[in-house]
């Protein structure tokens, strides 16, 4: 065969050859598309372990529910969001009476301002009590949890001569103070939050200030470190439990406030457990059966502008650090809905 005999087959049957490769991959797609239709699909399977079987709903004293309201959602995607299919659930051993505690509790008095010659302790249930006339000091001797109360709306003088808190100040000195105290190793690991204060001895009246002009009381908050990428929320959300309040002067300070309410997790007593859906989580904040963590203004019909998991560090002892849904509104609305799935609540 010559070359042109060649040129001329290869023209004639061209045009059938590229047929035959269009007929061939029309009905390769076909038998794939024949294949994924009479397949089943996978089933997804959420991994669970719950390693505590039914647990308690996470509990918050002195909050309403969500009953009464009206809420919309304006968020950015739009609709609730499903966060994870399950997340970690952390035990909370409960801490044994220590023996030998009172050298320690009197250690805290007199470095947060007491006579400890004169004013001594009372007990109380598993509480150490000290107070005088002008502070109060509540101590839990099982954890050595604090509250620090120095009584200075009678004292308005306190207030005389104080210049303005400088953050890196005020978190180096709250910091010091809490070394000596109790300084959880979680907390030592996690963020801080310096705000602001303007107090008006005479009104007897706080304002929040979003820098450090015109202030004379400052606090630092403490918090845990983020549970894998799921924020730490607290009670009282905008706060921390765990804080230490300050006014300053030229070359002093006063511990006003100081509270550490911290209960350690178990790191090896760990159970996976199932979330909540978004649409689920939605619906239960909507029938009222979630918690208004604050709604300053009392307004009733309430706008969400974001939605997500997080995970509740609690302020008084439970069995449980547990996640939950955080709804964010308008006017500083801050609701919380349990994350765990109903069926796997106890109560």
């Amino acid at each position: 065969m010559t070359l042109t005999e060649l040129s001329s087959y290869s023209r004639k049957f061209a045009p059938l050859a590229l047929l035959f490769f269009i007929v061939l991959l029309i009905f390769y797609y076909l038998v794939k598309v024949l294949i994924l239709t009479i397949t089943p699909p996978k089933q997804i399977t959420t991994y669970v372990n719950p390693t505590f079987g039914k647990i308690k709903k996470p509990l918050i004293k002195d909050v309403p529910p969500s009953s009464n309201l009206n809420f919309t959602i304006d968020t950015i995607e739009g609709k609730p969001i499903t966060a994870t299919d399950s997340a970690k659930v952390f035990f909370l051993p409960s801490a044994p009476t220590r023996f030998g505690y009172r050298e320690k509790i009197y250690l805290i008095a007199k470095t947060l301002g007491f006579d400890t010659q004169s004013v001594k302790h009372a007990l109380e249930g598993k509480e150490a009590v000290f107070k005088d006339d002008k502070q109060s000091l509540r101590i839990d001797i099982t954890n050595f949890n604090f509250t620090y109360e120095y009584n200075f709306e009678n004292d308005p003088q306190i207030f005389q001569d104080t210049v303005l808190p400088r953050k890196r100040e005020s978190e180096d000195k709250a910091i010091n103070l809490l070394k000596v105290v109790r300084y959880p190793e979680e907390l030592a690991q996690g963020k801080t939050n310096t705000i602001f204060i303007s107090y008006d001895p005479e009104a007897k009246q706080m304002r929040l200030l979003e820098t450090n002009e015109n202030a004379n009381m400052v606090e630092v908050d403490f918090y845990r470190p983020d549970q894998d990428q799921y924020p730490i929320v607290s009670a009282k959300y905008f706060n921390s439990q765990n804080y230490v309040m300050m006014v300053f002067y030229e070359s002093d300070f006063k511990i006003i406030k100081a509270q550490i309410k911290f209960y350690e997790k178990s790191n090896t007593q760990v159970g996976i457990y199932p979330i909540k859906t978004g649409d689920a989580a939605w619906e239960t904040l909507k029938t009222g059966k979630g918690w208004v963590i604050q709604n300053t203004q009392d307004k009733q019909n309430i706008v969400i502008k974001k939605m997500f998991l997080g995970y509740l560090d609690p302020d008084i002892y439970q069995e449980y650090l547990q996640p939950v849904y955080v709804f964010l509104g308008e006017n500083d609305f801050v609701g919380y809905v349990p994350a765990i799935r109903d069926d796997y609540f106890s109560e």
